[in-house]
Parts: C-alpha cells; structure tokens; sequence
C-alpha cells in the first residue's frame, strides 16, 4: 500500500497541496485512484481529485484543501485504491492515507 505525503504539511483551507506516493505495489496500465481529503474525525469526503499512478504506484497530483474546512488534523486517502490492487485474505486491507493538518 502507498505511503501518501502531503506538500505543505500545514496548509491553510482553500490552499492547493501537492499528493504524492511512495513506491508500493505495482499499478496495471490505466489505473486511476480517487484521492479525498476531510478531517481526520468526520469520514465526510470535502475534496476529489484523481491520480494516475506509474506501473511502480508512484504519483504525484494537486488537490485543493477546501476553503471550507476547519483548521485542525486532516487526512488524504485513496478510496478506491482496493479496486486496483488485491488484498490479501489475511490483510486488514485498510486505506492508504497520509495525515496532515490544516492551519488556522
């Protein structure tokens, strides 16, 4: 699973940050994540973009911290991540994300 970096850590709401990944498991040609960011204690998705990640799942893509979220502990996850890679029976197959914080 992807390790996802949020550039800046500490953006302010309505700011564009940069989403990248680390290397993890390979990508098949044509895979397309959906990232989302919301705050990390209310599982409401604020903001949507796409990836498009390279055959070693590395990706970089802009996304806009949304000018009306709170200030406070946030996250970017993939949501559809599972639907491209397999998921070991004994896995807990949990979502890949990244926490960051949104500044005041």
């Amino acid at each position: 699973m992807p390790v996802l970096h949020v550039e800046p850590e500490a953006p302010r709401a309505g700011r564009i940050v940069t989403v990248t990944a680390d290397p993890a498991c390979p990508a098949a040609d044509g895979t397309e994540w959906t990232l989302r960011i919301q705050p990390a204690d209310a599982r409401i998705p604020l903001a949507q973009a796409v990836a498009e990640p390279a055959p070693d799942g590395t990706f970089s893509v802009e996304i806009t911290v949304p000018p009306t979220m709170q200030a406070g502990p946030a996250i970017v996850w993939i949501t559809n991540y599972w639907d491209a890679a397999d998921c070991p029976g004994n896995a807990s197959c949990a979502s890949a994300e990244g926490r960051f914080t949104v500044s005041p």
